[in-house]
């Protein structure tokens, strides 16, 4: 009622990004809509959706679909965000125009990108419709999955009234810092020895893990990623009852290196607990090529190694 004036309009994502189908999203759309609004809905989760639902029957105006995820494109492929943006019938004439043969274009390429959209092109084709849905499906089961084996170890921070999520789920690993001075960073840090790259980290939810499978992982990956997580809440829990020493033990000191392997070792655990530690493969297991390092620093200190702009204007000349 306040903004009521000056509404234009009100952008959501669905499933959210906590991980679950907000049930009031149509009543939030039918709001907008009652004051003058329009909704647009961003379709990064549409993995959850394809198939199973429409984002115009939730009241969107507009929804883009990105290819990444969802169409097999990996993120980052040509940027986030590519791929169609449909619109609802009243908002056709607003549409952006042929940049070839017509007026109004907001892009130079016509259709896009052309490395990227055959691949989704083909995919569509290939999968076909049940295909489709069933892969969202399975992404959904994916996710509860992973949410029920770590049940008990880690709290999901969000889950829907059946108890369930979508997508993906967000655990809290924050309580660890008060209980075992353990971060979301010690835990990332692990999982690089257990041969994971890390979820996304403390988003959308600082200090918090947020884990979305999708529907490419088999079951025996799944089941070893939960047995990793799994073995590095009982490294927490050991901190936490002092059965080991707070500060030298392998989650502060993950990752650890073949170097550390081959050279003295001198900490208070075996090798096979630092480098081998449950989920890490034996046979052609990554190694990191470093130790840890300091995150923030980096951030707070670009090193370019680009050559100065004095050599690009040497070559001009």
């Amino acid at each position: 009622e306040q903004h009521s004036a000056e509404l234009a309009g009100c952008m959501i994502t669905y499933p959210s990004t906590h991980g679950v189908f907000e049930e009031t999203v149509t009543e939030v759309c039918q709001i907008v809509h009652d004051h003058g609004g329009q909704v647009y809905i961003d379709g990064a989760n549409m993995n959850a959706m394809v198939g199973l639902s429409r984002p115009g029957d939730l009241g969107g105006d507009v929804s883009h679909l990105n290819l990444h995820k969802t169409f097999c494109i990996p993120h980052g492929g040509g940027g986030p965000g590519m791929g169609p943006i449909g619109v609802k019938a009243h908002l056709v004439p607003h549409l952006p125009g042929d940049p070839v043969s017509g007026t109004g274009a907001v892009s130079a390429a016509p259709f896009g990108s052309p490395s990227l959209l055959p691949i989704s092109w083909a995919y569509c084709l290939m999968m076909g419709g049940e295909g489709l849905t069933q892969a969202t499906r399975v992404a959904i089961l994916n996710a509860n999955y992973v949410a029920k084996r770590l049940e008990g170890a880690y709290d999901v921070l969000y889950k829907g009234p059946t108890g369930r999520v979508a997508h993906e789920c967000i655990l809290d690993t924050r309580p660890f810092a008060t209980s075992a001075h353990v971060t979301v960073d010690d835990i990332a840090k692990r999982l690089m020895d257990c041969g994971f790259h890390a979820p996304t980290m403390s988003w959308p939810v600082a200090g918090t893990l947020m884990i979305e499978p999708t529907e490419s992982e088999t079951k025996a990956e799944l089941d070893r990623f939960c047995e990793a997580m799994l073995a590095i809440r009982d490294e927490i829990a050991q901190i936490e009852k002092g059965e080991i020493d707070g500060e030298n033990n392998p989650l502060k000191n993950a990752p650890h290196t073949m170097e550390d392997l081959v050279r003295e070792w001198d900490r208070p655990y075996s090798r096979e607990t630092g480098c081998f530690p449950p989920g890490a493969f034996r046979v052609d297991k990554y190694w990191p090529p470093v130790n840890r390092v300091d995150n923030v620093w980096g951030d707070r200190n670009l090193t370019c190694t680009c050559p100065p702009m004095t050599d690009y204007a040497e070559a001009a000349e």
